[in-house]
């Protein structure tokens, strides 16, 4: 098991760096104080992750709306 996730780790590190390389291309980034010149693959990167974290919030206000639900529910049925 150890052997499977080292190779995994491995194959998603790799699948990562070909990926920089690929999209190394310097890109201008507008924004409300002024330009940024950063690499395609970390733009890229910066939006994917804030994606994720973006929708870990927002479901996460959707679980606990649904377990203050569930415990007014246990609460009144028992």
């Amino acid at each position: 098991m150890r052997l499977l996730s080292l190779l995994a780790l491995t194959f998603a590190v790799l699948v990562g760096l070909s990926f920089a390389v690929l999209n190394a291309d310097q890109v201008s980034v507008h924004y409300f104080l002024g330009v940024q010149q950063i690499p395609l693959s970390i733009l890229i990167l910066g939006v994917w992750v804030f994606g994720i974290i973006t929708g870990l919030c927002v479901s996460s206000l959707t679980v606990l709306k649904l377990k203050m639900e569930l415990r007014r529910a246990r609460r009144d049925h028992g």
